[in-house]
C-alpha cells in the first residue's frame, strides 16, 4: 500500500513539475513575442494555451453538471449583445480568439422554473389551494389578492409570492471548474485557468489612472507600459482594464455566473454579466437541443 502511495505522489508530482515548466514556457514566449512585436509569436502563445487547456465537459462529476456545460454551450455568443438578436456587439468580431471562463460560481437545481404570468398564476392557484385545501374563503382571499397584483412576468422565483408558496431550490455545486465545450467558425478558444490568470497579471501589470481621477465619470484604465502591453495583447483578444482599477477582465463577454437548472432538465436560466451590463437568458430543451427562448436585462448602462 505505502508504494502505491509513493507511486501515485511520483505521478502526482512529476505532473505538477510538467504544469508549472509549461507556464514558465508560455511565459517567456509571451514576454518575447511583446519584446520583438511579433503577432505571430503572440498567437503561437494563444494556440498552445489552446492545446494545452481543453473543454472538462467529460470530466463533470453529475448529470447536472454536465447539462450545464450543454445550457452554456447554447447560451454562449461573444458577437451578440442578447438584448436583441438583430443587434451586433463588434467589438469581438475582428479577434482570433475567445478567452472563455474557466470556472462557474454555482449551479442551482429549481423544483420549477416559471415563465410568462399564465404558468404563474397556475402555480400560484395551485400552491394556495394546498396551504388552505380546508378552508375555502382563505383560498379564495389569496387567489383573489394575487390576481390583483401587478406581477412582472418572471422566469424563476426562488420565493414566489404569497409567502407560503416557496419554489424550492438546491445549490448542487459552486466555485468549480467549468469549462463548456464551445466553438465558433474562424475562431479559437482558450479557457482561462487561475495559472492562466496569474500568468497574464504578471504580464500585463498593474500600471493604471485611478476611478474619477480625471472626471467624475472617468472609469479607471490601464497607463504607461500596461496600457502598452495590453494593445498588444489585444491583437489576438480583447480585454479590458477593471473599472474599479486594480484588475484585468480578461473573459470574453458575457460571462455567466449561475446557472438554474429545473428537476427535469428541460428548462434553465443563465444569470450573466456582459461589461457593465447583466441580466438572465431563459433557455428551453427542443428537440433535444437547448435553445434560447428570451433575454431580460436586470441592470444596464
Amino acid at each position: 500500500m505505502t508504494r502505491k502511495i509513493l507511486v501515485v505522489f511520483l505521478l502526482l508530482l512529476t505532473a505538477v513539475m510538467s504544469v508549472m515548466a509549461q507556464g514558465r514556457q508560455q511565459a517567456k514566449l509571451l514576454k518575447k513575442a511583446y519584446r520583438l512585436h511579433s503577432t505571430e509569436k503572440l498567437y503561437e502563445f494563444f494556440d498552445n494555451w489552446s492545446e494545452e487547456v481543453q473543454s472538462n465537459e467529460n470530466e463533470a462529476e453529475n448529470p447536472y453538471v454536465a447539462e450545464a456545460h450543454k445550457v452554456f454551450a447554447a447560451f454562449y455568443q461573444p458577437s451578440q449583445t442578447y438584448r436583441d438578436t438583430n443587434l451586433r456587439f463588434t467589438l469581438y468580431d475582428e479577434k482570433p480568439y475567445f478567452i472563455v471562463q474557466g470556472s462557474l460560481y454555482e449551479i442551482q437545481l429549481a423544483e420549477c422554473i416559471l415563465r410568462g404570468q399564465a404558468e404563474i398564476d397556475s402555480f400560484m392557484v395551485s400552491r394556495i389551494r394546498q396551504t388552505y385545501y380546508m378552508d375555502d374563503s382563505l383560498q379564495n382571499m389569496w387567489i383573489e389578492r394575487h390576481r390583483k397584483e401587478d406581477f412582472e412576468p418572471c422566469y424563476y422565483r426562488q420565493e414566489c409570492w404569497p409567502p407560503f408558496t416557496h419554489v424550492t431550490w438546491t445549490k448542487l455545486d459552486s466555485a468549480f471548474s467549468f469549462r463548456p465545450p464551445v466553438h465558433f467558425d474562424g475562431k479559437k478558444v482558450v479557457y482561462l485557468t487561475d495559472g492562466y490568470k496569474e500568468l497574464l497579471n504578471s504580464f500585463l501589470g498593474n500600471c493604471y489612472v485611478e476611478l474619477g481621477e480625471r472626471n467624475i465619470m472617468q472609469t479607471a484604465f490601464s497607463k504607461g507600459k500596461s496600457r502598452k502591453r495590453q494593445e498588444f495583447f489585444n491583437q489576438a483578444a480583447l480585454i479590458f482594464y477593471g473599472h474599479w482599477g486594480g484588475y484585468w477582465e480578461y473573459v470574453t463577454f458575457p460571462e455567466a455566473f449561475r446557472i438554474v437548472l429545473n428537476t427535469e432538465m428541460n428548462r434553465a436560466i443563465v444569470y450573466f454579466s456582459f461589461i457593465y451590463e447583466g441580466g438572465k437568458v431563459y433557455l428551453e430543451k427542443k428537440d433535444g437541443e437547448w435553445v434560447v427562448v428570451e433575454t431580460r436585462f436586470i441592470f444596464q448602462q
